[in-house]
Formats: structure tokens, C-alpha cells, sequence
């Protein structure tokens, strides 16, 4: 059986064959996350809802000060 006939693809869009099409196109939205994520959110006690949070802060921290360290060695190059 060819890809194309495969039925699983039948419901996928086509995806952009170009770099400048994956920028300029808008994904749907996931209309199964909210709910999902409100269930699952639901189901977690205090001390997972507590873990799951302080991930996120330690996650952003690392994000955000990795890009300050960046910021950092590109300006000590430029000056």
C-alpha cells in the first residue's frame, strides 16, 4: 500500500514545503489540551500540583538565564 493511501493521513494536513511556509502558516489549535490538561490537573494531589509548578519556575529560570548568558558572551565579543 502507497503512503498516500494510507488512511491514517488522510486526516493530516499537508505540511508547508518551504522554510518561509512553515512561518507564515497557522496551526490549528489543539482542541483537546484544555480538557486534558484540566483532567489531568485534577487528578494530581498537592504535592504533584506543587512539583509540577516548581518545574515550570525552575524551567523558566534556566531558560531565561541561559539567554542572559548568551546576551552575555555576545556582548563581551562585539565589545
Amino acid at each position: 500500500m502507497r503512503r498516500e493511501d494510507d488512511p491514517s493521513n488522510k486526516n493530516q494536513k499537508e505540511k508547508p514545503s518551504s522554510l518561509l511556509g512553515w512561518f507564515v502558516t497557522r496551526e490549528e489549535p489543539d482542541k483537546d489540551f484544555m480538557p486534558e490538561f484540566q483532567s489531568q490537573w485534577a487528578k494530581m494531589n498537592l504535592a504533584g500540583r506543587v512539583k509540577f509548578v516548581v518545574g515550570i519556575l525552575v524551567g523558566a529560570i534556566l531558560f531565561f538565564g541561559s539567554l542572559y548568558v548568551v546576551y552575555l558572551l555576545l556582548s563581551a565579543m562585539a565589545g
